[in-house]
């Protein structure tokens, strides 16, 4: 849950977790909290649940407290490295030293009060509250010292949680800017034979059922974070459909597990299918979408800087297989794309950074006044500004679009520009065992293109030290770290191979990127040139 359009989010660069026990009103008075902040909203509890597809009675009485405890610590890790959320967490939660310190050091983390009594008056007595039916002084007083742990902690036995939770932001964050006023999406046309309309703009995944015909009745498939972050915001019908987080998404497994998801939820040739995260989401959910009935309409819904400037926009779709990264896909264009800036407050940091990686391939290869934005503005977008971030990701989108309107389906060698940096970044990612990330490898690819442009004369020394000063700058690697003969299992697989030579993507100083031949033996050299630098 999230403040009305038109509010934006406060960004703090820390999760806050609201502890407390049982009854203490943890998930009111955090919905609320959160609804001020502009912020989304996660309860551990429930996260575990949907996880599980188990209640926590049922995890309790099936499996014991320890495999529940497992799990709460596995979600709440994953959750340390968010931004921008309120999380109400488990009862417990705070019982494990080690935990404990963790949110104490990466979060913000801030305790509810209750006695006995009224947590004994306020709470249910049902399976989903197992504890409850134990000695709750006793239970209490085991958990008071965890409970101290937060920077503060507030009385919740003669305040109401309204009034709770406005005394929480307040003593975090002060008297808050009062709410701007509702702006609507910017909206680009579908491009010629893609069908595509994309949509962005802060606060519009609530607006899915007006922008996008027959949004209304779309299945969600997420993953275990960003289906409890974003998918309450969209209202839709139906629980959304949970794939694994990163690139243990993009299986031909889980695409059966999609399949049978389908079936039992009676999707049809009518119904959209809303794919909600990054690209691992969007590539997997898009891919089954593409196959299912042989195609169901698709909205992608991207909530990563990387998927909304590239993996989301030109109907790519697919997964990995061990063979390499990609190999079985389609192209299957998605009746809209919605991107939401304000889910990009939530990214952790090494997140957030793989889509900058694409953003300066855009600039070094397809508009070089871009390059010189980011150069100026990159203060802006690393603080996050709403603004800039919306700018940014409306200017990568135009670019991307404009190659995919000339190039659909990839046959005239026109869309192969937007491959500027990828073929050693998707090597890199393979041979590492992903390892590297895209955007950090790709980023790295890119320096490699940059050597070998100033080695082949296409770019003068000061433009390839400019390009390499942004990549520092934005936080981005530019350097490969493993040895060239990793890569070449994983190079002999690319697409733009063929007897040898590669269809390399050589950066222009002053013009768009272009496409050449390029042996195998030159790129080794300038491989190991930016390796060594």
């Amino acid at each position: 849950m999230t403040t009305p359009l038109g509010s934006p989010p406060l960004s703090f660069n820390r999760p806050l977790f609201i502890g407390g026990f049982m009854a203490s009103g943890k998930s009111t008075v955090g919905r609320l909290a959160a609804r001020l902040l502009g912020v989304p909203f996660l309860d551990t509890d429930r996260m575990i649940e949907e996880r599980a597809r188990k209640s926590v009675g049922e995890i309790f009485a099936q499996e014991g407290e320890g495999a529940f405890r497992s799990q709460e610590a596995a979600v709440v890790r994953e959750i340390l490295s968010l931004r921008s959320v309120v999380v109400a967490l488990g009862g417990g939660t705070l019982e494990d030293p080690g935990l404990r310190d963790e949110i104490a050091e990466k979060g913000i983390l801030v305790t509810l009060a209750v006695s006995a009594e009224t947590a004994r008056r306020r709470g249910s007595f049902g399976p989903d509250r197992p504890l409850l039916r134990s000695d709750i002084a006793a239970l209490l007083a085991s958990r008071a010292p965890g409970y101290a742990a937060g920077r503060f902690s507030l009385d919740t036995e003669h305040f109401s949680p309204e009034a709770t939770a406005k005394e929480l932001v307040t003593r975090l964050f002060g008297d808050l800017p009062p709410a701007l006023p509702p702006r609507g999406p910017t909206r680009l046309a579908p491009f010629p034979g893609g069908g595509s309309e994309v949509f962005i703009g802060p606060g519009i995944l609530r607006e899915i059922p007006a922008l996008v015909p027959g949004g209304d009745r779309a299945r969600i498939v997420g993953d275990g974070i960003t289906a409890p972050l974003f998918a309450p915001l969209m209202a839709l019908a139906g629980e959304a459909y949970l794939l694994p987080r990163g690139e243990g998404a993009k299986t031909l497994y889980q695409v059966q597990a999609l399949y049978d998801h389908f079936a039992r939820s009676s999707v049809d040739r009518t119904t959209p299918v809303a794919a909600l995260g990054g690209g691992t989401v969007g590539d997997c959910a898009g891919f089954a979408a593409a196959t299912w009935m042989r195609g169901v309409p698709l909205i992608q819904c991207p909530t990563t800087l990387l998927a909304m400037v590239d993996s989301a926009i030109g109907g790519k779709t697919g997964v990995n297989i061990p063979q390499g990264k990609n190999l079985v896909g389609a192209f299957h264009h998605p009746i809209a794309v919605v991107a939401d800036a304000e889910c990009l407050q939530t990214l952790p940091a090494e997140e957030f950074r793989q889509g900058l990686a694409e953003a300066v391939k855009y600039a070094v290869g397809e508009d070089q006044g871009l390059l010189e934005e980011l150069e100026k503005s990159r203060g802006s977008i690393l603080a996050r500004h709403p603004a800039a971030l919306t700018h940014l990701v409306e200017r990568c989108v135009r670019l991307k679009l404009a190659v995919v309107a000339e190039d659909g389906d990839e046959t005239r060698g026109i869309r192969d520009r937007l491959n500027l940096g990828h073929t050693v970044g998707h090597a890199m990612e393979a041979a590492s065992d992903f390892r590297w990330k895209h955007g950090d490898a790709v980023a790295a690819g890119l320096a490699v293109a940059l050597t070998l442009g100033g080695r082949l004369g296409s770019c003068s020394s000061a433009f390839v030290a400019r390009g390499r000063e942004l990549l520092e700058a934005l936080g981005l690697p530019w350097r490969p770290d493993l040895p060239w003969g990793e890569l070449l299992p994983f190079l002999g697989l690319d697409k733009k191979f063929h007897c040898g030579q590669c269809r390399f993507v050589l950066p222009v100083e002053g013009a768009r990127c272009k496409v050449r031949p390029l042996s195998l033996g030159e790129l080794e050299e300038a491989y190991e040139e930016t390796m060594r630098l």
